[in-house]
């Protein structure tokens, strides 16, 4: 976020203080009152408390920007209470998300009557409604969840098409947060739709997605009629509560319409799901002893007497609804305790919630997820569809990038732990960096290793970008070549879907931010004979080897540039053997760009050997930070840009990976556990000295 736009936001905090305090109406004020005296448990006080209002504003911005929105200044007076405008795309986006929403039909056992909810899914497979609409495995087995019936542009109603449930593969269900978590079959009753064509709205745990005083969307089925939305009449009143452990499972928003379904999702303006409406709160009062409730009409009448009433005779004053995290949190807890009978729907739902392994071909946490089947494109855009890599073994292009035939890399040998003399492995993959995702699979391996001429990578899976890289350096070899017209070429070894291509690099309206930084280095593994410093030099050209890197970063001479040259030239000098291991610095707070988690950090360590066979090894840690956070329109609160050198056993603390004991033994650096801020390459201790 620029330092202007800090500012602005600072200066408008008080405001936003007073606004929150004076924004409330007389019916909404009794609320609160109602929510400060209802009788509680005798529980221990939560650990979570409101953060300040720097952090939160920091963690709203955060949170819009993961959506998949644009963060622009109106979100930021929106945030604010300056303004209500919103972007037309809200409407579009909340189409998509409308698709994910579904009626749910419950019968009895013996057919007949039953109850109507609403529901929504929150994964390819899982779909999320309240416990009293769904209350028990045999509920589930009579239940239906019809999508699509709702109305068209037109007026025409579609009946949609129903999908039976499936509690076998994945039911968890929890009375007090009042929510049940449910497997849907994969295909229509009549077999003619795909639930994936219907999407799914992401569940995000994060905190701060919504504030007191911003309005949240609901999208619901009332009383099993047609899908309906509720825009601008929720106003979000208050949020958990820090004295209370009940409480603090709630958010309250105010409204003067009719209760919504229950299993209805509660968005904010990003779409993103911030609750899932629980129950409807009503006008009441005690009078002479006796709780009446308020009608429509002004009228008051005794609680008894109100409960045979049509629902549009009462006056409803507000909603509940159950917080997004605490479900998420409820659910973890029962997966974990189920243990060997836990569902892996289940599982693979909570993993992308982390994210962890995010679903195959979404953006992690981006809120409404879309199948590319269903996905209208807009006027005059034609959608990409993936290409399988069946369809390009043969070698071709795709729209991101080149791809070469599977017999191009046959005989690649990669990197060589024992280069050195000694034996280095690659580093080892503890389960801190797995956290991010798994290993990519490679094709015609055991190990999934990506080897080419000189260096071999390790692929994240959900990050689609490279664990590590591992190099072998022969300064005694070493070919000067001149580097030619860049061409960057898919690797058909692993899904071209985990591989971040051109389509991310290239025509970025405003200009491209992003420059193809090769982790491997192109001068590194450039040596031997003529002919394979060639193919090495071809081989860094793949998206599997390179990561984006602010085009500043990346060029600039004191920064990653500077130290891959300092690095280089001193392994030269004496005709030295290096082996170099490189990657990003994976972390959950990554800002997403043009949907992909873009590293603010990252790593190297360089182990030599030199003529009296001394092997000596360092770490660094090089920063972007203050380059992403300067991107247009995706804008976050930033700290100060920062070089390190740093141990090699504080690296492994940071990045995940166990490097083996002779590269711990033989690291050069003294100073500060910390790691020593680098002024210049003066302050390095290198292996050479």
């Amino acid at each position: 976020m620029s330092v202007k736009t800090v500012t602005y936001a600072l200066d408008f905090l008080d405001k936003l203080k007073y606004l929150r305090n004076q924004e409330v109406s007389t019916s909404q004020e009794t609320l609160l009152s109602n929510i400060e005296q209802r009788d509680t448990r005798s529980v221990k006080p939560p650990d979570y408390r409101r953060a300040d209002p720097v952090t939160i504003l920091s963690r709203r911005i955060g949170n819009i920007a993961a959506s998949g929105s644009g963060v622009s200044s109106f979100d930021l007076e929106r945030i604010l209470g300056r303004n209500d405008l919103l972007p037309v795309n809200f409407l579009q986006k909340g189409t998509l998300a409308a698709r994910a929403v579904c009626r749910i039909w419950v019968g009895n056992s013996f057919g007949s009557n039953g109850s109507w909810g609403t529901g929504f899914l929150v994964s390819p497979r899982l779909l999320i409604t309240n416990h009293h609409v769904i209350k028990s495995v045999d509920a589930a087995m009579l239940a239906s969840a019809q999508f699509g019936y709702e109305m068209d542009i037109s007026g025409k109603i579609y009946q949609g098409k129903a999908f039976d449930l499936t509690p076998g593969e994945g039911f968890i269900t929890d009375p007090e947060l009042d929510f049940t978590l449910v497997a849907v079959a994969e295909t229509s009753d009549d077999g003619e739709a795909q639930l994936a064509d219907y999407g799914f709205l992401r569940l995000d745990p994060t905190l701060h997605k919504v504030e007191p005083l911003e309005f949240v969307t609901v999208i619901q089925h009332p009383d099993g009629q047609l899908k309906q939305i509720a825009i601008r009449e929720n106003k979000v009143l208050k949020i958990g509560d820090n004295q209370d452990a009940l409480k603090d499972n709630f958010l309250w928003y105010a409204s003067d319409t009719a209760p919504g379904s229950s299993g209805s999702p509660a968005l904010n303006d990003n779409w993103q799901v911030v609750a899932i409406h629980h129950r409807s709160v009503v006008e009441t009062r005690t009078h002479e002893g006796v709780e009446e409730i308020q009608l429509t009409n002004g009228e008051w009448v005794a609680k008894e007497e109100a409960e045979n009433l049509n629902e549009n005779q009462i006056k409803w004053i507000a909603n509940e609804g159950v917080r997004t995290s605490k479900i998420l949190d409820q659910v973890n807890k029962i997966q974990t305790q189920q243990e060997n009978s836990a569902s892996q729907l289940v599982q693979a739902f909570l993993e992308d919630a982390k994210g962890i392994r995010i679903f195959p071909n979404t953006t992690p946490r981006e809120s409404v997820v879309t199948s590319t089947i269903s996905t209208p494109a807009p006027v005059g855009e034609t959608l990409i569809q993936p290409q399988s890599i069946n369809s390009l073994r043969s070698g071709t292009r795709s729209s991101g990038g080149s791809v070469r035939p599977l017999s191009h890399y046959e005989g690649r040998k990669g990197y060589n732990p024992d280069f050195l003399g000694v034996t280095i492995p690659l580093p080892e993959l503890t389960p801190a960096a797995l956290a991010f995702g798994p290993v990519a699979q490679v094709e015609g391996t055991q190990d999934n290793i990506l080897r080419y001429t000189h260096f071999s990578i390790v692929m994240c899976e959900t990050r689609r970008l490279a664990f590590h890289t591992a190099v072998n350096i022969d300064g005694r070899q070493w070919v000067g070549l001149d580097r030619s017209d860049d061409e960057w070429f898919f690797d058909p070894r692993i899904s071209l879907e985990m591989q971040v291509g051109n389509d991310f690099y290239s025509n970025e309206p405003g200009g491209n931010f992003f420059d193809r930084g090769h982790l491997v280095r192109r001068q590194d593994p450039i040596w031997g004979q003529q002919s394979e410093a060639k193919i090495a030099n071809s081989d860094t050209f793949h998206f599997t080897n390179c990561s984006p890197q602010y085009f500043q970063f990346n060029q600039s001479q004191q920064l990653w540039q500077g130290l891959e040259n300092f690095i280089l030239t001193n392994t030269d000098q004496d005709d030295l053997l290096a082996t170099v291991f490189t990657g990003p610095i994976f972390q959950q707070t990554d800002p997403v760009h043009r949907k992909v988690q873009v590293p603010q950090f990252f790593w190297k360590v360089v182990v030599v050997v030199d003529k009296q066979r001394k092997l000596s090894s360092s770490a660094y840690v090089v920063s972007q930070e203050k380059f992403v956070q300067n991107i247009p329109f995706e804008l976050l609160p930033v700290g100060q840009f920062n070089n390190f050198q740093v141990s090699v056993a504080n690296l492994e603390s940071r990045i995940g990976l166990k490097f083996s004991n002779e590269v711990r033994k033989a690291d050069v650096f003294t100073g500060d556990s910390q790691g020593r801020r680098l002024r210049g390459f003066g302050d390095i201790e290198h292996p050479r000295r």
